[in-house]
């Protein structure tokens, strides 16, 4: 239309439509155009302010919900824009209800014919979660929702005002003396820590309270888009002063048994599903969580996926020696006052002499260069070389406070704690030959005598598991009956008797003390006679029956044994089964000894605020397997700022380490078997800044590089040019993500909110693979020479 090109020329006339002196304006503001416009323009300003006596009803055509307003005689149905387009305008057209009006709110934006017209969408959607091919949710671990008052849940109009004068009308979801939550339009655009003023008309109208239409400011903490109908948006708000008013609207409506609110469980919700991946996390992490009273190590965390760490460091006895590893002199050095954490790298092997092992470490700190060059030299070309990482966090006194809140009963025992440890191992046998890149020392082999181990005292800690549910494959009868145990001779030693008698019994397993020491190692093989049992039936399979050593005692006179292989060991099984069912009731059972779950509640919320790693956990979508959730303390390590600085403000982007390498990295590793230590992988980072943007990320793994020389070049020039990363990935598959703990609690939130609670548990167990990220810059720089 012609009249388009002077749409600005008549917005400018409209407020001085009412003037005195309105037609001089206009002839001087149309001086310039041809006597047919300017009539064309008068008789739109004419129409444009002619009164109107069509009221607006926008019930369904616009995006949004509509609510009655009376206004100027007559009843309007107007949604949140539109009324804001009205408060906007309503002075352009003198303050009286006019056809330009009219047809202002008859085209707001959200009005689907205008959208349409426009070929835009209604509303405009929200970016798809799945907008990054590797997108991953960021989840914080550690950090437990809890409120310190209640909330209620009031659903009453609620009128915020924005920055810029802009009004929007919503709606109470919960609201608390501190906080609330609002569904408000999304067509407005909300920021976190924007500053807002709340207006409760209804809410006053009930009470007879002016003071909640007086305005009160809250500040927005969160928004989120609503999960059922995406014209609305909901604001998570902190109230700035404490308001009276509010507490008392709050306690006159609970009191109010016509109204009574229902609780809101939001944050239980919230809680249960970051706690779900937290014990997933606890599940099948390869690092092993260490707890210290002083310098003395008192427990450690077990999985069944750091079960083959704990296991290394036990000698031929099949005894824990891991209190050498973690001596008194390290821990007292890690552990010094006034530092938040401390770690260090620690080198061990281990030596086979007259079948005893014999463990050597050394840390970082305690060996020369020439020193660390020999360890490396020698230890690198063993099989039982191992490179780990420990990480020493102090226990404070807030974590002592919390503690008495999750645990009161235990809190004598969790007060002698004073440091959480985490050992994790580094070893990458695809790396070893760069230990001994340089040239062996001309220092002797015995000067690594120094770092040797003594074999005794034996560890005293207490290995838990991480879960309160049973270890034992069978239960344990106690039964004392005398026993001969015959040892055979080896080509050196004569075959030896020794008499003892039983502590405990089980199809497959037999404990005993015997009076005399057996000089006997983990795995061999001896023969049992059950000696009284055989006086009372002669021909049963009780005599010379064979089984293996599992365990010996440090005086090496208790001896832990299971059955062997063969036909005389399942004959004896079958037999022993049938005596320990026939005579059940009359065998007292040997109980087993399991931690307390406030104990190991405790221990995970101390852990959980100390993470060392950042663990993934996937899902496989469309037969495509996808990393869904990241977990990560703040504030987020180098690795994590990356990823979170190459996402899109919602999700983190981890295309730089699977692009490409979803095969390898996850599909691969993540299969549906039974793994006891994960997939491992090393990969290399180059973060080249860019003057304009995210910065390029070049990404390659240990097996990409042909020799050792191309990547210590490739870290080189990566320092040079920017910024060097090692990361060290590892995969395991979820066969059973769930927990016994975090069952007992999904049973509890179903009592109140059984939907929400099976979805839950349906997220979790649509788990398939889990891994961690470690970053070993480090320790790669220090063994490629840089």
């Amino acid at each position: 239309m012609l009249l388009d090109e002077y749409k600005g020329l008549i917005e400018q006339l409209l407020p001085a439509y009412d003037s005195g002196d309105f037609n001089d304006l206009f002839q001087h503001l149309t001086a310039d155009l041809s006597g047919p416009v300017r009539l064309q323009i008068k008789m739109e300003l004419n129409r444009l302010m002619a009164p109107c006596r069509q009221p607006v009803d926008l019930r369904g055509k616009v995006s949004g919900e509509c609510r009655p307003y009376d206004m100027h005689g007559m009843t309007h149905w107007l949604d949140d824009v539109a009324m804001n387009v009205y408060r906007r305008r309503i002075k352009t057209f003198g303050e009286q209800y006019r056809v330009g009006l009219f047809e202002s709110l008859m085209n707001t934006r959200n009005n689907f014919r205008v959208m349409q017209q426009q070929d835009t969408p209604a509303p405009p959607p929200e970016e798809p979660t799945e907008a990054l091919p590797f997108g991953a949710e960021l989840l914080r671990f550690g950090y437990h929702l809890s409120r310190s008052e209640q909330r209620i849940q009031i659903t009453t109009p609620v009128v915020l005002t924005l920055p810029y004068s802009q009004e929007v009308n919503g709606t109470t979801s919960d609201i608390s003396p501190s906080g609330a939550r609002f569904r408000v339009s999304s067509a407005f655009r909300y920021h976190t820590g924007q500053v807002v003023t709340a207006y409760f008309p209804e809410l006053a109208r009930q009470l007879k309270d002016e003071r909640l239409v007086q305005g009160i400011s809250y500040r927005i903490l969160g928004v989120s888009p609503h999960a059922d109908n995406d014209s609305y948006t909901w604001l998570r708000l902190m109230l700035i002063e404490s308001s009276d008013a509010l507490k008392d609207a709050i306690e006159a409506r609970q009191k109010m048994a016509a109204s009574r609110s229902r609780q809101n469980h939001e944050d239980k919700i919230i809680q249960s599903r970051t706690r779900g991946y937290e014990h997933c996390f606890l599940k099948h992490t390869s690092s092993i969580p260490l707890f210290f009273a002083g310098n003395e190590l008192k427990y450690c965390l077990l999985t069944e996926h750091n079960r083959h760490l704990w296991e290394h460091w036990h000698d031929e006895r099949n005894l824990s020696v891991i209190n050498h590893l973690l001596s008194e002199e390290r821990i007292r050095t890690l552990g010094r006052k006034g530092l938040s954490q401390c770690s260090t790298l620690i080198y061990s092997f281990t030596h086979q002499h007259e079948e005893k092992a014999y463990f050597y470490s050394a840390a970082l700190p305690e060996m020369s260069v020439e020193e660390r060059q020999l360890f490396w030299q020698i230890g690198a070309t063993r099989e039982s070389w191992r490179v780990v990482r420990l990480t020493l966090y102090p226990i404070s006194q807030d974590d002592k406070i919390q503690l008495q809140e999750i645990a009161p009963e235990l809190l004598e025992t969790l007060s002698t704690l004073t440091h959480i440890g985490v050992l994790q191992n580094l070893t990458n046998k695809d790396a070893q030959h760069d230990y001994r890149l340089t040239e062996k020392p001309a220092l002797p082999s015995k000067h690594l005598h120094t770092f040797r181990h003594p074999r005794n005292p034996v560890s005293g800690s207490h290995a838990i598991y991480f879960d309160p549910k049973p270890q034992r494959s069978e239960s344990r009868f106690l039964f004392r009956t005398p026993v001969t145990l015959l040892q055979p001779g080896a080509a050196d030693k004569e075959a030896r008797i020794l008499s003892g008698s039983s502590i405990d019994v089980s199809t497959r397993g037999l404990n005993i003390r015997l009076t005399e020491p057996l000089d006997a190692k983990r795995g061999d093989v001896l023969k049992v006679t059950f000696d009284e049992l055989l006086k009372m039936a002669k021909d049963a399979p009780l005599k010379r029956i064979p089984y293996q050593v599992v365990r010996l005692s440090p005086d090496r006179r208790n001896v832990q044994l299971e059955t062997g292989r063969g036909d005389d060991a399942t004959r004896s099984e079958h037999f022993l089964r049938r005596l320990i069912k026939h005579n059940e009731e009359r065998l007292p059972v040997s109980e087993e000894i399991m931690p307390a779950g406030p104990l190991l509640l405790a221990m995970h919320q101390m852990l959980l605020t100390r993470l060392n790693c950042l663990p993934f956990f996937c899902e496989k979508i469309e037969n495509q397997v996808k990393v869904r959730a990241l977990g990560a303390n703040q504030p987020l390590p180098a690795l994590g700022k990356l990823m979170m600085e190459l996402g899109d403000g919602k999700q983190i982007n981890l295309a730089p380490i699977f692009q490409n390498r979803v095969k390898t990295l996850l599909s691969e590793p993540m299969r549906p078997i039974t793994v006891s230590e994960p997939y491992v992988h090393e990969m290399y980072l180059a973060v080249l800044p860019q003057p304009l943007g995210q910065p390029k990320v070049i990404s390659k793994l240990l097996s990409d590089f042909p020799t050792g020389d191309t990547r210590r070049r490739f870290a080189q020039q990566a320092r040079e040019q920017g910024h060097f990363l090692a990361v060290r990935i590892t995969a395991v598959p979820t066969l059973d993500p769930t927990t016994a703990l975090i069952s007992r609690e999904l049973a509890e939130l179903s009592r109140v909110a059984m939907h929400r609670a099976r979805a839950l548990e349906n997220e979790f167990t649509s788990l398939m693979g889990f891994g961690e990220f470690y970053d070993v810059t480090d320790e790669v720089l220090l063994r490629l020479g840089l």
